[in-house]
């Protein structure tokens, strides 16, 4: 299925890429959107102990 979200690449530890691949599919979740999921649950506690991050004022990545 398409999509219009930016690929991101990173790298972890093999044991930790398979562990995050059982947990994905316990979940009935690829591991795009476990990934996803997870990083969107963290974003959501960081801002709710530090507030919400404005995107207008992030300087531009490249």
């Amino acid at each position: 299925m398409p999509t219009d979200k930016p690929p991101f690449t990173f790298h972890m530890q093999n044991d930790d890429l398979e562990k995050m691949r059982y947990i994905a599919k316990k979940e009935t979740r690829s591991l795009s959107n476990l990934l996803e999921h997870l990083c969107c649950a963290y974003i959501q506690k960081y801002e709710q102990e530090y507030g919400e991050i404005h995107l207008l004022q992030l300087p531009q990545s490249k």
